[in-house]
């Protein structure tokens, strides 16, 4: 293949600046998958693992957009901006909700003074005291559209967005909002603005995203294979976060009656089982087998101790960076979506 040819590369969008982009560019070289941008003043970046990708550097919101119409393959991005703006394509899929960073919260929040207001019922109720005195409840926010879902389900219907591009925590204390709609991560610029959360405020729960438009796949046998790869060390990785690897000789007659007694502990069943070679000894001595299997980390000392238990010496144990499972399942899902119609 030719990767000179425009149409033939992947364009795959990631955050250009802030937390969020710093956090994507440690996440993918934790997959095997690093992100160069030798010139920082420049908007393109390359992956030298994946020759196939040109890596595109964007604002998160044009990272959405982009990738609905079609003009960007593949994206990273906050699920709350995947919901709020993404909502009218159809061309428009989340590939793997849950990356593993970025984690927010889109909450209700309203002045700390306000004693008799903690939950979202108390706010319904303020609402409706607010109509019947002609009134509306103003909420300021960057999400409209999640907001003005959210307060719908929750029966309140009387209500007015206020547009918020700014620091939406100031707007109760300019006087432009009554209460408000943000992200959050801690609480911490909440609770400095003179905010609180309330109970069953929580509107959604994000985190990254990565986003891809079917359409543009769908055409392109050759960039499913790429999008294939960067899902199975996505999913390797964060498969092998749990697992650590445990290598320990043990004493024995043969193979057999070592993995029955290495497997009589649960914890030391190992994914498919353990794998057990006999032990070459420099003085020549028989009857010891290394035993090698893939453990959850929970387990580590129960596995020791059941180790121990049975004679064994020289226990080390490894980190796993990928476990990869019979296929990729975010794939397999994604080729569902990219032939629905």
């Amino acid at each position: 293949m030719d990767c000179g040819d425009n149409a033939l590369m992947l364009r795959f969008a990631v955050p250009s600046k802030g937390a969020l982009a710093d956090d994507t560019f440690r996440f993918f070289e934790s997959c095997g998958l690093k992100i160069s941008r030798p010139n920082p003043r420049r908007y393109t970046a390359s992956i030298k693992a994946l020759p196939e990708v040109e890596v595109l550097l964007n604002r998160v919101p044009d990272i959405v957009e982009k990738v609905a119409e079609g003009s960007i393959d593949l994206g990273v991005s906050g699920y709350d901006l995947v919901e709020e703006l993404g909502g009218e394509s159809d061309d428009l899929v989340v590939v793997y909700k849950d990356l593993g960073f970025g984690y927010c919260d889109l909450v209700l929040a309203v002045p700390d003074h306000w004693i008799d207001v903690t939950s979202w019922r108390d706010v319904a109720d303020l609402a409706a005291e607010y109509a019947r005195s002609g009134r509306q409840l103003r909420i300021a926010t960057k999400f409209p559209n999640l907001v003005r879902q959210w307060c719908h389900q929750q029966g309140i219907n009387v209500f007015a967005l206020i547009d918020s591009q700014g620091a939406t925590e100031a707007a109760p204390s300019l006087g432009y909002a009554d209460i408000i709609a943000d992200l959050t991560a801690t609480g911490t610029t909440l609770r400095d603005n003179h905010l609180k959360m309330i109970q069953g405020g929580t509107i959604l729960q994000a985190q990254a995203a990565l986003i891809a438009n079917r359409r543009s796949l769908r055409e392109s046998s050759q960039k499913q294979r790429v999008v294939q790869s960067i899902l199975e060390l996505i999913e390797a990785r964060h498969r092998a976060k749990t697992y650590v690897s445990l290598i320990a000789n043990v004493p024995g007659a043969d193979v057999a009656d070592v993995g029955a007694r290495v497997v009589a502990h649960p914890a030391l069943a190992g994914l498919q089982g353990p794998t057990v070679s006999p032990v070459w000894s420099r003085d020549g001595g028989e009857g010891w087998y290394a035993v090698s299997l893939v453990v959850d980390s929970a387990n580590i000392l129960p596995a020791i101790d059941h180790l121990r238990s049975i004679g064994s010496s020289g226990i080390t144990v490894l980190p796993v960076h990928y476990v990869f499972a019979e296929r990729s399942q975010s794939f397999a899902a994604l080729s569902e979506l990219m032939h629905k119609s």
